[in-house]
């Protein structure tokens, strides 16, 4: 019997593969560290809004008062973001007041703050 023999065997090396599983592992690596990245810019727009919407409700309030009770209106206190804190400066004049009010809450160890200003007419 006659045995058949392949004369062009084609095969990857051990040193190939190596490459190939070294570059697969610095992709997937780069692809886990954009994901966890991601889940963090997700988490702060999460807060960012969560803090939109409590000075937009703290704006709201004071629009329904009546103009002399601007100068009197405290704050509610919010409890949506870790050691949240709503700060409201606001200048009465005769015919105009400048509210604003501040958000300020902590998130990965850093103090992050927003604000929203307005103009109240009489």
């Amino acid at each position: 019997m006659r045995k058949l023999v392949i004369k062009n065997k084609k095969a990857f090396t051990l040193l190939e593969l190596m490459f190939v599983v070294a570059i697969t592992l610095l992709v997937i690596t780069g692809a886990s560290l954009s994901f966890v990245q991601l889940m963090f810019l997700a988490d702060s727009s999460v807060n960012l809004t969560i803090a939109a919407t409590d000075a937009q409700y703290v704006l709201e309030q004071l629009k329904g008062l009546a103009y002399e009770a601007i100068s009197s209106y405290t704050a509610p206190v919010f409890y949506n973001l870790p050691a949240e804190t709503i700060t409201l400066t606001r200048s009465v004049g005769v015919n105009l007041a400048d509210i604003t009010v501040a958000v300020s809450w902590q998130e990965r160890k850093q103090t992050r703050n927003f604000s929203l200003s307005t103009y109240i007419a009489k």
